[in-house]
């Protein structure tokens, strides 16, 4: 409903010395001054008064928080809901810890050892940093583990979230080659022959594996751009690629929801239709209406389906209740009244005939 525009009168002057009154129709300057002044406000002073206010004005940060953080979650949610969330925060801290670490790594086979063993021994709390992205990798590989077993025990594959899974099944596949290509950074003997065992396993895989191995190696052989190839895996295209892929990862999640916990029962919608209970053995025709007995659809109260024969029946025996009891056969089967005279009542009689008058039998007796 739209309300009525302000209306204001102004007086303006003919040429022949006389007033005209003219009524206009909407906001006058001043209202129009008052509305940009407090728009104005709005948009520079208020909103720009901090820093937070005026980055939120931009992006829409606290939006963005509400979409993220403050989502209906269903119920029964519990602690097994967290591992996606702890995997994305030690991918975090393996992102960290990797900054400070390659400031004083050097990819190269002479001095790689020489520099992680400098990291370790003399920079200040270099040991510190360095075990959390050891510990940190293992660490991310056993959370990543346990929440692809949560989604897949919930059923959080299922539709309409199977894209969801895709994404997190080559999260786990870009986990452990980031693993892969961490490990021989070190550069001493054990990191070399893990690796070059693992490559030889890489290379024994059907059709691909060959070519994947030569990439890897950067040449048939182990060598000094083997390190540097690796180093640049592990530093720039599989972070990347986890980045992103975790960033698509949340949006699907926000978008589509949290399923909840198979042990607890869904609720019914609002307007669903009531749940009916069909007894065990009734036939189809009498579950769809018809026939006595029927069971309703459950859409409101309905009257009885009345079968029109039955009721026939039901109208012809109401008058004749009125009547007097008519006799019975020698087969026990009742008798009809006459219509016309009424007939003595007798202990031996026999059918009636169809028609409706008295007959006189060769007894001389009238039968109904």
């Amino acid at each position: 409903m739209k309300l009525p525009l302000p209306t204001r009168k102004k007086s303006s002057g003919n040429g022949d010395g006389t007033a005209e009154t003219v009524e206009e129709t909407g906001p006058s300057k001043a209202e129009k001054r008052a509305a940009a002044k407090a728009a104005a406000a709005h948009h520079s002073v208020e909103g720009g008064a901090t820093a937070a206010g005026w980055v939120d004005q931009r992006v829409n940060g606290s939006g963005i928080y509400t979409a993220l953080l403050t989502r209906k979650v269903p119920k029964g949610t519990n602690w097994f809901y967290t591992l996606g969330s702890a995997t994305m925060f030690i991918f975090a801290m393996q992102a960290i810890t990797g900054v400070f670490l390659s400031m004083y790594y050097t990819p190269s086979p002479t001095e790689a050892y020489a520099s992680i063993t400098h990291l370790t021994n003399d920079v200040f709390m270099g040991e510190f940093v360095r075990s959390m992205h050891k510990w940190g990798a293992s660490l991310m590989i056993i959370l990543i583990f346990l929440h692809m077993a949560r989604t897949f025990f919930f059923g959080a594959y299922k539709y309409p979230r199977e894209l969801n899974w895709v994404i997190g099944v080559v999260l786990i596949v870009l986990t452990m080659v980031m693993g892969l290509t961490g490990y021989l950074l070190p550069f001493d003997q054990r990191s070399f022959w893990a690796t070059i065992v693992a490559n030889n396993i890489t290379a024994s895989g059907p059709v691909v594996g060959p070519y994947l191995a030569d990439f890897l190696r950067a040449g048939p052989d182990f060598s000094a751009t083997t390190l540097s190839r690796f180093y640049a895996l592990h530093m720039l295209l599989v972070p990347g690629l986890i980045g992103g892929l975790i960033a698509a990862h949340l949006f699907l999640v926000v978008k589509l929801g949290t399923t909840a916990p198979p042990w607890v029962k869904a609720a019914r919608p609002k307007g669903a239709r009531p749940v009916e209970m069909v007894p065990a053995g009734v036939p189809a025709p009498e579950m769809n209406g018809s026939g006595d007995g029927a069971v309703s659809n459950g859409a409101g109260p309905e009257a009885p389906a009345v079968d029109e024969t039955v009721a026939e029946q039901a109208a012809g025996e109401e008058p004749a209740a009125e009547e007097p009891a008519s006799g019975l056969s020698e087969a026990g089967e009742a008798t009809e009244a006459p219509q016309a005279t009424e007939a003595p009542e007798s202990t031996e009689s026999t059918e009636a005939p169809e028609s409706t008058g008295p007959e006189t039998g060769s007894d001389g007796e009238v039968n109904a």
